[in-house]
């Protein structure tokens, strides 16, 4: 069975990932393609050091609970046409949408989070904002869906009604939940490399609010990691048994998804 997974959740931990400014491997000065998405998602290490685009959104669908809400395939051209035999392909935007790059969407793809009558707005992996043809990370871009390289959409089994453009589209009433279930209710786990002092987000914030609201710390929220945010987690870890051992600096997934913080957007 699908998950309960909403487009909200994918957009955020893609929104992560970009804040990291994660990079591919280098050798040299020469980029390799070799990437963490590739080696974390099942069923896609055969195609480490390969083009990871379509990798990275699925790599998003497994940490958001469900991978098979999106194809099963780092290829581009077999995205398009899975969607195509889901009946879940559009030529308009959504949210959450998988927009496909290229004369017949087989170049490169990217998740939309925000459109409008003339722009998208997507979270991308293996692409760059310098204009190179060889990607390197994991970027937001802003692209014009006039452009003759944005083909169109394909939308990923969500549980939740598409808002999108498509005034002609049906939402598949067995895939809507009336209930969204856990995974689409809080904030996905956004990894260790996130919880950096300094690092600014909403997410933080809303962290930082639970914590308190638990009675791991007596701190005032803000938008900043800071290192009473990390002792509060260090608190929580504790009230949480320890899951997996003594508490590292960081908090792992199970301590995150037992404090369950709500979405930050």
């Amino acid at each position: 069975m699908v998950a309960a997974i909403a487009p909200q959740t994918l957009i955020e931990l893609g929104t992560q990932e970009a804040a990291i400014k994660y990079q591919e491997d280098k050798s040299g000065t020469t980029w390799t393609n070799i990437n963490r998405y590739a080696a974390e998602t099942p069923g896609m290490s055969p195609y480490q050091g390969q083009s990871w685009c379509v990798i990275g959104l699925l790599w998003l669908a497994h940490r958001a609970g469900d991978i098979t809400i999106m194809p099963q395939t780092p290829a581009c051209d077999e995205v398009v046409t899975t969607y195509q035999s889901w009946g879940r392909w559009s030529w308009k935007p959504a949210l959450g949408a998988q927009v496909m790059i290229g004369s017949s969407g087989q170049d490169h793809t990217g998740l939309v989070w925000k459109y409008d009558a003339t722009q998208i707005w997507t979270i991308e992996f293996n692409t760059n904002t310098t204009g190179a043809p060889e990607g390197d990370g994991v970027y937001l871009r802003v692209r014009n869906r006039s452009d003759a390289a944005v083909y169109g959409y394909g939308y990923p089994k969500y549980c939740s009604p598409m808002v999108t453009a498509d005034t002609s589209w049906v939402d598949d009433p067995a895939l809507i939940k009336t209930s969204s279930g856990t995974a689409a209710a809080y904030a996905p786990y956004p990894g260790v490399d996130w919880f950096r002092v300094g690092r600014t987000s909403p997410l933080a914030l809303a962290a930082a609010k639970r914590l308190v609201a638990v009675g791991a710390g007596s701190f005032t929220p803000s938008n900043d990691i800071g290192s009473a945010d990390l002792t509060a987690w260090g608190n929580w870890h504790v009230t949480c048994g320890s899951p997996g051992g003594a508490y590292t600096g960081v908090p792992n997934e199970t301590i995150w998804r037992a404090l369950q913080i709500p979405h930050s957007h």
